[in-house]
């Protein structure tokens, strides 16, 4: 079985090196630029991208597009502001037999997800979604993690989850794709506080309090375009969060530890050496979309103060801690609460009968 990987960038990477090296895949690794194509093919490494991790021999590296879309399964793994120019280049190009991975964790400019984006290229039941804790550097080294794959079509979900999934990446799939890509989408906005708090010195209190917090404002803002609750709570969503806001290798929380320490914004891309952290464009997007929907979000409205209108990120962390104090456990976060509650209650159940799935 033949995958594509559209683009060549560290997660593109990633996927293309352990469905060749683990999944026993034959895969195409479609770069953009023609001399980074050539210099992977001929280092088996993407020196710029992922240093360190060898390219197995049964990655094709090409920039030819058309021979990139020869396969029907497509995983794309481009940075959220590139995937409407990448969707209207590849649309003339696709089959009825294509079906499109998006393993983008991020919004369009304007608030859209991008499922809703490949949809207008494809039927929306050949789309599919895939999030969770994925730090990309861990699994291109061969280290375990799971992984959610979403699609409004159970047999597109199942497809992918048995092409995607390998000994070390284990994939669940969920019905939910619109909790799945805000969850994917919008922890990184939470990420970068997170890396705030981090370079702020503010210890670990403060930024459970702050990653806790934000876990409530995705609920708000997925509820309010339709996300099941259990999925803020699983993989995609808490579980996600997790890693994003702890791990040494999160680009967003990078960001925020960088802007902490008084590295203006103009200077953040240039820091992170081509890389793209998602929440940066992700956070105005949301900020914009969730004040037309009436959607109270906090940490999204500061972190786009400080992003785009320059206020003082220690003066955004004050004012966050001088909201008024009210009800942890309220609205969306109740309902979470008694939704956990009847899924534990299901789960001894099934314990009872014998049932040993996880």
């Amino acid at each position: 079985m033949t995958v594509t990987v559209l683009q060549a960038g560290s997660w593109g990477t990633t996927l293309a090196t352990i469905l060749a090296r683990d999944g026993g895949k034959d895969v195409v690794l479609w770069a953009r630029d023609p001399a980074q194509a050539k210099e992977i093919s001929a280092r088996r490494e993407n020196r710029k991208y992922l240093a360190g991790i060898r390219v197995p021999d049964r990655v094709e590296v090409t920039a030819d597009l058309d021979r990139a879309l020869a396969s029907d399964d497509l995983i794309v793994a481009a940075p959220s502001r590139g995937v409407r120019a990448l969707r209207d280049r590849v649309s003339p190009l696709l089959r009825k037999g294509h079906r499109v991975l998006s393993a983008t964790k991020g919004l369009a400019e304007d608030g859209r997800r991008m499922s809703q984006i490949w949809a207008e290229a494809l039927l929306p039941d050949r789309v599919a979604v895939l999030s969770g804790p994925n730090i990309s550097r861990e699994i291109a080294a061969g280290l375990p993690a799971p992984t959610v794959i979403a699609s409004v079509d159970p047999a597109t979900a199942r497809h992918f989850q048995a092409l995607v999934g390998t000994p070390m990446f284990r994939v669940y799939t969920n019905a939910d794709v619109v909790g799945v890509e805000l969850c994917g989408a919008l922890k990184n906005i939470v990420a970068l506080g997170a890396g705030a708090v981090d370079g702020m010195g503010y210890g670990e209190n403060a930024k459970a309090g702050f990653v806790t917090r934000g876990l409530a404002e995705i609920a708000r803002y997925g509820f309010a375009e339709g996300a099941n609750p259990l999925t803020v709570a699983g993989l995609a969503g808490f579980g996600d969060l997790i890693a994003t806001c702890t791990s040494k290798f999160s680009r967003n929380r990078m960001v925020g530890e960088m802007l902490a320490k008084g590295v203006p914004v103009s200077e953040i891309a240039e820091r992170l050496g081509g890389q793209v952290a998602e929440g940066m464009s992700t956070a105005e997007a949301t900020y914009g979309a969730a004040r037309k929907r009436g959607v109270v979000m906090p940490i999204t409205e500061q972190t786009h103060l400080v992003l785009s209108e320059g206020k003082p990120i220690r003066e955004a962390m004050r004012d966050l801690m001088e909201r008024e104090q009210g009800e942890e456990v309220a609205g969306p976060l109740a309902e979470i609460s008694h939704l956990l509650a009847t899924f534990a209650a299901a789960q001894r159940e099934g314990a009872a009968t014998g049932s040993k799935r996880t």
